[in-house]
């Protein structure tokens, strides 16, 4: 006889946001402490890592839903890219389109934060 065991979901200062599998490697995208977020994953026996801060607007103490989506997002597309360098792929016309709305977004974040 087999029993399911329910646990609780615990609140803590590490959350992963998203595990995605993006060609053939597992992506674990982690918020911690309500503003650092990281990309982690392992290719050839090598764990790849990167993170971004994102501080909560001037007067507030916590980042909104859309603003953590946004950052998700953000290093997810980060990770993609190293994965991509990593295999030795050259970016689409679609990719380099990407990438200049992702300077763009950062741009317009930094200006938002003042």
């Amino acid at each position: 006889m087999s029993k399911t065991i329910k646990h609780k979901k615990i609140k803590g200062k590490v959350t992963v946001l998203k595990v995605m599998l993006y060609k053939e490697h597992n992506i674990y995208i982690r918020m911690m402490y309500g503003e650092y977020f990281e990309y982690v994953f392992a290719h050839e026996g090598n764990i790849y890592s990167s993170y971004i801060i994102i501080k909560p607007r001037k007067g507030e103490t916590k980042l909104s839903n859309d603003e953590i989506s946004q950052a998700s997002g953000l290093i997810w597309n980060g990770a993609t890219a190293t994965i991509d360098m990593l295999l030795g792929e050259d970016l689409s016309e679609e990719d380099k389109e990407k990438v200049r709305q992702f300077e763009a977004s950062v741009k317009g974040m930094e200006a938002v934060k003042v």
